[in-house]
C-alpha cells in the first residue's frame, strides 16, 4: 500500500497539486510538481526513472494523469494515491 512504499529508502514522492494546495499540507517530505504548471514534464524529467514514485494529488484525477504522463516518459514503477490527500488520513 501508498503508505507502505512511502517508507522505503528509494522511492519518490510527488504531490502533483498547485503551490497552494501544496501550501496548505502535504503528505510527509513530498516535493510539489504542479500538474497544470507549462513545464511539467521538464521538472519530472529531474526524477530518477530508476526509482518508484508515488504520486498523489487533492482527489486522484491529476495525480491519475500525471501517472500516464510519467509512464509514456519512461518511468515503471509508479503509485497512485486512490483518493489523494483529501482521502490520506494522517494529516
Amino acid at each position: 500500500d501508498f503508505k507502505s512504499m512511502m517508507s522505503k529508502e528509494k522511492t519518490q514522492l510527488v504531490d502533483v497539486r498547485t503551490p497552494e494546495e501544496y501550501s496548505e499540507g502535504k503528505i510527509g517530505d513530498a516535493m510539489n510538481i504542479d500538474y497544470y504548471s507549462a513545464d511539467f514534464k521538464k521538472q519530472a524529467e529531474a526524477l530518477d526513472k530508476t526509482k518508484p514514485v508515488l504520486v498523489y494529488c487533492r482527489s486522484g484525477g491529476r495525480s491519475g494523469k500525471s501517472a500516464e504522463i510519467l509512464e509514456e516518459m519512461g518511468f515503471t514503477e509508479i503509485y497512485n494515491l486512490e483518493g489523494g490527500y483529501m482521502g490520506w488520513p494522517d494529516k
